[in-house]
């Protein structure tokens, strides 16, 4: 009988650790500015690359939109990347971008990737920055957050202008803010930044 319940009790811890889900350890904020930094290192490879595309088909106005965009996800890679040498931490990303000779696919792929950092990848990021008490990384996380957020939807703008064959009305000059790496298509009603307060007069011009 004890060697049936010794059976018994073995059979139930097997299955007992079996049915154990396995916990994954949770990223850090380091953690988090190295996958920050790949992913911006990344979109800013790939913005300008179709920037370099939409001159070849005579779009300026994306072209200039796009060369603006890759310099602001510099501005957030720069700005992750201090944080992370602060913390005694590097990291080297080999940026390998695709883009489509179709731009309105570029454009698609941009919103979407833009709208995933904006609602997925940096609101964790933000939280656990915030609870870590690191005031440099929430900075630079939220920051970042509120541009992209931005960024998504003037793409989202270029591509229904470019659908209805109205290319030409896409803005042909472009601004960036150089702390947080805001965009702008126009000055009017934009004298500081929304997101972190800077003058216009220091914007970034692109043109095309």
């Amino acid at each position: 009988m004890k060697k049936f319940i010794v059976i018994i009790i073995a059979i139930a811890a097997i299955f007992f650790a079996c049915n154990q889900k396995k916990v994954e350890p949770q990223p850090t904020t380091i953690d988090n500015l190295k996958t920050a930094i790949t992913g911006e290192t990344n979109a800013s490879a790939k913005y300008a690359m179709i920037s370099e595309e939409a001159m070849k088909q005579g779009l300026n106005g994306i072209a200039a939109m796009f060369a603006a965009a890759s310099a602001a996800e510099a501005i957030h890679i720069q700005s992750h990347t201090k944080v992370l040498n602060d913390l005694n931490e590097t990291i080297e990303v080999v940026a390998e971008p695709h883009i489509s000779e179709n731009m309105e696919e570029n454009l698609q792929a941009a919103i979407e990737g833009e709208t995933y950092e904006f609602t997925e990848m940096y609101p964790p990021m933000v939280t656990l920055a915030n609870s870590d008490g690191n005031t440099a990384a929430l900075i630079s996380f939220t920051y970042a957050q509120k541009a992209e957020e931005i960024h998504a939807k003037l793409y989202t703008e270029a591509l229904e202008l470019l659908k209805a064959g109205k290319a030409d009305e896409i803005a042909k000059i472009w601004y960036i803010c150089p702390l947080c790496g805001n965009l702008f298509n126009t000055l009017e009603g934009n004298e500081t930044c929304g997101i972190c307060g800077v003058s216009s007069e220091a914007y970034t011009p692109f043109e095309k």
